[in-house]
């Protein structure tokens, strides 16, 4: 990957708009005025949100990340062929860890690039975070709005598959959901466990604790890597009666394809 906004240039020839913020390269083949709005609006506002709510130990000057954003899904396709030598693992985008980059479908929403930003933040501020807190967290700001400074997650089409499980019993309990490892996680009912963990991440928002268990979580997760033990401080409850609580709140959550998102953030 990259490490300057030459080299950057380099590889993406001049069918490319590149910018550098802050330690990301940024490179896109949307149109300039949309490019301009999303990196110096949608992406500069949310960096700066989850930097201040959540990771303040990330190491400054941090390590160079490189972001590509595709106009559509022949583009991200095309591009993962010609940058990366792969075909799409997913249709929206992903973070690679190891090489840290970002690579997004823009014709998905802004939502898909905080969701990876977010992964690429939290690599080096909690690398110890487990699969539940690390997609969880990402998956709450795939929709969400701007409140002077600060995300705050909305309901979004998680929500439907996560109440039909709770209305049928079938929800994975908590205590196991927090101690799975990815790749049981990402195994049978996928995407339950991203509602799951995305809902529980939002019921500590609107508790106005999430921030306060991920930095305690953070801090000292050598003391518990499931983060059963942070949960439970801060309730001062076991995790059953946190559980039951949250399913209570769940009952409660609705969900309209057109809420507002990032989509219309200023």
């Amino acid at each position: 990957m990259p490490k300057d906004i030459d080299a950057l240039r380099t590889i993406t020839g001049s069918e490319f708009v590149c910018l550098e913020r802050a330690n990301f390269l940024i490179a896109s083949d949307l149109e300039f005025d949309e490019y301009e709005y999303l990196i110096d609006g949608v992406f500069d506002y949310c960096r700066r949100a989850l930097i201040n709510a959540y990771f303040d130990r990330l190491p400054y000057p941090g390590p160079t990340i490189n972001l590509f954003v595709f106009r559509d899904y022949d583009s991200y396709a095309n591009g993962l062929r010609r940058f990366f030598n792969m075909d799409p693992i997913s249709p929206y985008g992903h973070y690679g860890h190891s090489q840290k980059y970002l690579v997004i479908n823009f014709d998905t929403g802004p939502g898909t690039m905080v969701h990876e930003m977010t992964h690429a933040l939290m690599a080096d501020d909690f690398p110890e975070a487990p699969i539940w807190l690390a997609e969880g967290l990402a998956s709450l700001y795939e929709q969400c709005r701007a409140e002077g400074g600060t995300l705050r997650g909305d309901d979004n089409w998680r929500l439907p598959e996560l109440k039909t499980a709770l209305a049928g019993d079938a929800l994975t309990p908590l205590s196991r959901l927090l101690a799975m490892s990815p790749a049981d996680f990402r195994a049978a009912n996928e995407s339950l466990h991203y509602a799951q963990a995305r809902y529980l991440c939002k019921y500590l928002e609107d508790l106005g604790i999430l921030a306060i268990v991920y930095k305690d979580f953070r801090d000292n997760h050598r003391q518990d890597p499931s983060g059963a033990r942070f949960l439970a401080k801060a309730f001062g409850r076991p995790l059953a009666e946190i559980e039951s609580a949250w399913k209570r709140w769940l009952g409660y959550q609705n969900w309209q394809e057109d809420q507002y998102d990032l989509t219309t953030a200023q």
